[in-house]
């Protein structure tokens, strides 16, 4: 069904501080930066730090306490009704950036994990 991990990110209260600490002291590659997300390239796998801020709209945002795995999921709308047909509990449905599309849904611990399909590559 999943290939493969997409991402895992942390979330910090201080975003400046977390990227110096990950590019500056741990020495990991940036790839993205912008007000709210950082990523990092750390052998092949990509590292992402998130200010904390509530979610779009969403009624009530995913737990922010420790790390969250992000699946790549495409076409992600494929997996959201797969895993619906399954009765797995979303907390976030699908949202789209310009980074690509995103939902979030709970294990059966109320852990969330994330669905991110890329945005479509320009030829």
């Amino acid at each position: 069904m999943f290939e493969k991990i997409a991402f895992i990110h942390y979330c910090t209260q201080n975003l400046d501080r977390a990227l110096k600490f990950y590019r500056d002291v741990l020495g990991f590659k940036l790839l993205v930066h912008n007000e709210e997300w950082v990523e990092f390239e750390v052998g092949g796998q990509r590292l992402a730090l998130r200010l904390i801020d509530p979610w779009t709209s969403s009624a009530e945002p995913p737990n922010t306490n420790g790390a969250m795995i992000w699946l790549e999921a495409c076409p992600i709308e494929k997996f959201i009704a797969n895993l619906k047909d399954n009765k797995v509990l979303f907390i976030n449905g699908l949202h789209i950036f310009s980074y690509g599309k995103t939902a979030i849904f709970e294990d059966p611990d109320g852990n969330p994990i994330g669905l991110y399909e890329p945005p479509e590559k320009k030829a």
